[in-house]
């Protein structure tokens, strides 16, 4: 808890020309912590986004002398123009209950992008509460002597003018991109601006003869994407990312990855570009303020045709294009024919890496029709052992681990709630209860002594230092009080007859609960990582594990109380 500060008030005694020093507690004030994370869109999710504004919140808190952090709140995908929010609203409910005084954001525009309502709630609805308000990378402290909520509007409205200004200069590409006009400098491996002119677009010298054996090697050695990517490496050639850094510096660091990979080979066979096309408009944005892309369907490309010399023959490219095909249907049919509806065989893909090197694992199919997941840093690295395990065994393997998780989690929760509805458990839920109510009837005659105790210094029925001495002895009540409140209700929580797990946990055991065969949405609900080693071993880490391990540790405390008893 952070700690009080004590200051000095004068306070008038009613003599005239004479006041009397008293010393009083400042104020610790209770904060909920509110944040918020617009999304437009299901694609651009990231959990750590909110993750990052609660922990600036905390770092905040942690430095203040006057603030303890009470509650945290927050709304995920939730738009900020209203304020009908499930956090929110909760967050209101608890200023009204008075569970909290102090309302801490990261800045105003996570407390609401509609500028009027959010200015009604910071001049108007927090001060009737008689609640500080902070937004703190705007520097807004309604506390403060001099604090300026035109200061927080104006960010509002920077970033109104800021998302206004990028729809413009969007509407000023697509003008451009349909005249066949390079409007970026930011061009593919192979690719450079024109030093005469840099709206068109030319061939690298130093690197087109790559892109042009990339696709000879894919179109008539039949090779692929990581035989290609290992040929390159294996001949000393950087890679593109590498390439461009060397370009720009000259030089190029010793722990730099400067390997082809196989992704990067598969993205190059697709580029328009390399034919003499330009393609614009094949990546969406979901907002100005957050940064997500992701990709458009291939219906809202801006395709056109012949805007710069090719690098590669049309003829050439049009055939990659035709194998690219072949091998996406392949890959299609064989994920229908083994894994029913799915249209992906690899549930694994960022989660599957190699336990000795950390390499991801990729799936290869064998010419028997047999898949098997290999290790990446054998396909385009020297000294990383060939280690692969089997499709259909990982599955198992993977299912296998995800089932024990569920049923430790229900059978857990099933014995915490057989013996919560126990006549001890329930008699000691009981008497908890009462206690706690008791407890809170006597905050509020405390709080109503407080207040007696104010009008009769105000009355001059008593004196400034018996004010001081009442005061002191009531907050000191008050803490303890509060401390007690606290235990009791922490301790009433062992025999809560509805234990509260996580509700996001909860809800993805009850959807995959009686599932019996592994989908990929399965693996994103569950798995964090996986880590593949020799001879089949593998290691499954779920992404809550954590709260798994707490409410068996949980459940084990409460089956030895129960058994001493």
């Amino acid at each position: 808890m952070a700690r009080k500060s004590r200051k000095t008030d004068y306070v008038n005694t009613g003599r005239a020309g004479k006041e009397v020093s008293a010393t009083v507690d400042n104020p610790v004030f209770r904060a909920g912590l509110y944040a918020r994370l617009s999304l437009e869109s299901e694609a651009n999710k990231e959990r750590g986004t909110i993750e990052n504004q609660m922990e600036l919140l905390k770092k905040f808190v942690d430095g203040a002398d006057d603030i303890v952090t009470e509650r945290e709140y927050m709304d995920v995908s939730k738009t900020g123009t209203n304020f009908e929010r499930d956090g929110f609203e909760e967050m209101m409910r608890d200023i009204r209950d008075g569970r909290i005084n102090c309302v801490i954001v990261k800045d105003l525009s996570r407390l609401g992008r509609n500028y009027v309502e959010a200015g009604n709630y910071v001049e108007r609805v927090f001060p009737f509460f008689e609640v500080r308000f902070i937004a703190v990378t705007d520097g807004y402290d309604s506390t403060k002597e001099g604090a300026d909520l035109s200061v927080c509007m104006s960010n509002i409205f920077n970033e109104f003018y800021s998302r206004d200004l990028a729809k413009k200069i969007r509407a000023s590409y697509r003008a451009n991109w349909k005249k066949g006009n390079n409007v970026s400098g930011n061009l593919a491996y192979g690719l450079m601006s024109d030093p005469m002119d840099g709206h068109r677009i030319v061939a690298d010298p130093d690197t087109a003869p790559v892109v042009v054996r990339i696709f000879e090697m894919f179109v008539n050695d039949k090779m692929g994407y990581a035989q290609i990517a290992k040929a390159l490496n294996d001949d000393g050639i950087i890679g593109p990312r590498a390439y461009k850094h060397f370009k720009r510096t000259k030089k190029l660091p010793k722990d730099y990855d400067a390997e082809w990979k196989g992704g990067t080979v598969s993205r190059m066979l697709s580029n328009p570009y390399y034919a003499g096309d330009s393609r614009h408009n094949h990546q969406g944005r979901d907002s100005f303020a957050e940064k997500k892309q992701w990709a458009e369907p291939e219906e809202n490309w801006i395709i056109v045709e012949n805007t710069h010399e090719p690098i590669v023959p049309r003829v050439l490219y049009l055939k990659a294009q035709e194998r690219l095909k072949e091998i996406h249907k392949n890959s299609r049919n064989y994920g229908r024919k083994n894994e029913g509806a799915l249209s992906c065989r690899n549930f694994y893909k960022k989660k599957a890496v190699c336990g000795d090197c950390g390499a991801s694992m990729y799936l290869i199919k064998s010419s028997s029709g047999t898949a098997n997941f290999v290790c990446g840093g054998h396909l385009t690295k020297k000294g990383c052992s060939r280690k692969s395990i089997s499709e259909n065994a990982l599955n198992d393997e993977v299912l296998r681990v995800i089932r024990i998780h569920m049923n430790v989690y229900v059978d857990s929760l099933e014995m915490l709630k057989r013996m919560n509805r126990k006549a001890d458990s329930m008699k000691k839920y009981d008497v908890l209860s009462k206690e706690i109510q008791k407890l809170h009837h006597e905050m509020e005659k405390l709080a109503a002594h407080r207040q007696q105790l104010y009008e009769d210094y105000a009355e001059r029925l008593i004196d400034a230092g018996q004010y001081e001495t009442f005061a002191e002895k009531d907050a000191a009540v008050e803490v303890e009080l509060r401390q007690r409140i606290d235990e009791v209700t922490e301790y009433q929580k062992r025999y809560d007859k509805n234990y509260c797990a996580s509700r996001d946990w909860e809800a993805v055991i009850n959807k995959y609960r009686n599932i019996r065969h592994l989908t990929k949405k399965m693996v994103d609900a569950f798995v964090e990582k996986i880590e593949i080693f020799s001879a089949g071993k593998v290691t499954v880490h779920l992404i809550y594990d954590d709260m798994l391990e707490k409410l068996v540790a949980y459940t084990k405390e409460r089956e030895a109380e129960d058994d001493g008893e």
